[in-house]
């Protein structure tokens, strides 16, 4: 077991994908903040 977190987000036809800007990791805050800053502008628009 990996025990890590990975950040998806949907694409245009409302499916999920994997978001690879950012690697897996087991610290979930790093993930948040890429979120936070959403700098392909998925997240926030």
């Amino acid at each position: 077991m990996r025990r890590e977190w990975e950040i998806y987000g949907r694409d245009r036809n409302l499916k999920f994908r994997a978001y690879d800007l950012v690697p897996p990791t087991p610290n979930v805050e790093t993930l948040l903040a890429e979120i936070d800053a959403d700098p392909t502008c998925i997240f926030w628009g």
